[in-house]
């Protein structure tokens, strides 16, 4: 069974940027796929590591606390970007890696990553902090719009 995160973050993603970024910084991997089909991270035997879905965007009020929780979703900021990242079961390494492009991901866009998010930090990419783009990083957090047991459990929002 594969292990899932999910990260939130502020701008659209493009997660081949970030699985380049980790190449370049010393990262064995190869990166296969993209859209349509979900972008793969595979090690240097050939043995998927992570699988990264296309990034969704989530603009609906409380579509994060019914998803993942009441007390996640009041620590994220609306509207944003849900990416799914799925580390392969039974391989070592594959976790580490999902979790260090998850928290790439976070770090340069801003955000939060489930499970386990940090506290939200400040965008490390000026496009991601509001100051330019499309759209803005604000928003209001989320309500708790969940019922208690409810989480994310796997799957596609949009």
């Amino acid at each position: 069974m594969s292990a899932d995160l999910v990260a939130l973050v502020r701008r659209r993603p493009d997660v081949h940027a970030i699985a380049d970024g980790m190449i370049a910084m010393g990262e064995s991997l190869e990166l296969r796929g993209g859209e349509p089909d979900s972008t793969r991270l595979h090690d240097g035997d050939g043995r998927l590591l992570v699988s990264i879905e296309d990034p969704v965007q989530v603009s609906v009020q409380g579509e994060i606390g019914r998803l993942l929780g009441a007390e996640f979703a009041g620590r994220v900021t609306e509207p944003c970007w849900w990416v799914d990242v799925r580390a392969a079961a039974d391989v070592p390494d594959a976790m580490r890696v999902a979790r260090k492009f998850a928290d790439s991901l976070v770090r340069w866009l801003g955000g939060m990553v489930y499970p386990e998010g940090a506290a939200d930090a400040p965008a490390r990419s000026w496009r991601a902090s509001g100051h330019g783009g499309d759209g803005s990083a604000g928003g209001a957090p989320a309500p708790g719009g969940g019922l208690p047991g409810d989480a994310y459990q796997g799957g596609v929002i949009g």
